[in-house]
């Protein structure tokens, strides 16, 4: 893996565990992230003067719908496993899942070939991530956590994993800039309009609205987005997706010092295999 496409994961990482944080601490969830797809949208909409709408070609137009759509599911099943469990049951299962859905079917449906080396790091990763949540619900089983919660992050990684692939897809059709502001675009309206039939839309940062916190998470959100995309223009998606979820150890830390969640073993054994994982995936062709 390039070293310029792991340090925009280890980048995109620390802006994601940020943001989760933000909007896990927060009652106004789906308000903070409907208003932060906003805030994204105008962040990248320079890339208009850059890019034309007319590059957009229809197969680029299905790739934005479908992983707008997949990215609307997900920050729906985002916003209820945060309402339903803690940040070290959700986080951990939500970021460890794709990469177990990723692999096998870039394999199948997008002819990644991930060599020995390769493999053998995602693995660490995977079971690295584990261990973590092992730690992080205090050593319980997850069967005997909160059902509906870890239901909900198991749904949330299977829309990440979704959003994923068709994303490795969409960066080869649309310029990277130009793809995430109509993502983000399709994502937000579709909110918006869920939002509105439901009966609960206010102003993305009107007067009663979280505005610094939705500003916050806007910015932080698209520099994860922008860097991940861009690391998949580099490396193959099943690397990116494995190498992105050292976010679950930035989490962790994060927990521990900001939440005051309590250390463990399995923590800091999961982080140790987490971080080996990358160095051979770093290290893999």
């Amino acid at each position: 893996m390039p070293l310029a496409a792991l340090l925009l994961v280890l980048g995109a990482a620390v802006c994601h565990s940020a943001w989760n944080l933000l909007v896990k601490t927060d009652a106004r969830r789906l308000e903070i992230q409907s208003g932060a797809l906003v805030v994204g949208v105008v962040l990248c909409s320079p890339a208009l003067l850059i890019h034309p709408l007319t590059e957009v070609s229809r197969s680029a137009w299905a790739a934005i719908l479908l992983s707008g759509g997949f990215e609307t599911a997900y920050v729906f099943a985002l916003t209820a496993a945060y309402g339903a469990g803690d940040l070290s049951l959700v986080y951990p299962v939500a970021r460890g899942t794709p990469p177990l859905l990723v692999v096998p079917l870039a394999v199948v449906l997008l002819g990644e070939r991930p060599s020995a080396q390769g493999l053998a790091g995602i693995g660490l990763v995977v079971v690295g991530i584990y261990a973590s949540h092992a730690g992080l619900v205090g050593g319980r089983p997850a069967t005997r956590a909160n059902g509906r919660a870890l239901g909900l992050a198991l749904l949330t990684g299977v829309f990440t994993a979704g959003y994923s692939l068709v994303n490795k897809l969409g960066v080869g059709l649309v310029p990277v800039p130009l793809y995430a502001f109509l993502v983000f675009g399709v994502d937000a309206a579709l909110i918006h309009l869920v939002r509105w039939v439901r009966g609960g839309l206010t102003p993305p940062l009107g007067r009663d609205a979280p505005r610094g916190r939705t500003v916050a998470v806007g910015v932080l959100m698209m520099a994860a987005y922008l860097a991940v995309l861009a690391a998949m223009t580099m490396a193959p998606v099943s690397y990116v997706v494995a190498a992105r979820e050292v976010s679950v150890v930035v989490t962790a830390a994060l927990g521990a010092l900001i939440l005051h969640e309590p250390h463990s073993a399995a923590r800091i054994a999961g982080a140790a295999v987490i971080f080996a994982g990358l160095v051979v995936i770093a290290l893999a062709h």
